[in-house]
């Protein structure tokens, strides 16, 4: 390896030094409004979603777990582990899998995708879809406010 390699390289490895910053934990709790089927019976009604993130700043990605529980009769639940990628400042989108539970149906795997739009600082507007893969699962949405403490 040659000096110049080598100066290249202790110069990379000191700005990566100098800009990695800690990674960062954030919870958020969130309400909203929910529409679920499964077994051949519908339910809306509100719920609740209380989540937990941590990522590295400098990556426009995080990982998080969820909780969701519709307040609906026979509303369901989910728990998720979730990948979520910042597109902008503003913008963000992910997809988790986990294990739940919609409209008395068959519990088991759950995939989510969901979209956040951030309306103000710590608050954002979530859509989410849910849906069990055991036979006859049931499926989920939700449409809420979500605010990160």
């Amino acid at each position: 390896m040659s000096f110049k390699h080598l100066i290249s390289l202790a110069a990379t490895g000191a700005v990566l030094a100098c800009s990695a910053s800690p990674a960062f934990a954030q919870g958020s709790i969130g309400g909203g409004v929910y529409a679920g089927s499964g077994n051949g019976r519908s339910t809306t009604g509100a719920a609740i979603m209380i989540g937990s993130t941590a990522g590295i700043p400098l990556v426009p990605f995080t990982l998080g777990v969820t909780g969701f529980a519709p307040l609906a009769r026979g509303g369901g639940y989910a728990l998720t582990l979730d990948g979520t990628f910042a597109a902008s400042k503003t913008d963000a989108f992910g997809g988790g899998y986990g294990v739940g539970q919609f409209g008395n149906a068959a519990s088991g795997g759950t995939l989510t995708a969901f979209y956040d739009h951030r309306l103000a600082p710590f608050t954002t507007l979530e859509v989410r879809g849910y849906k069990t893969m055991a036979a006859g699962g049931g499926t989920a949405g939700f449409i809420g406010l979500k605010v990160s403490l």
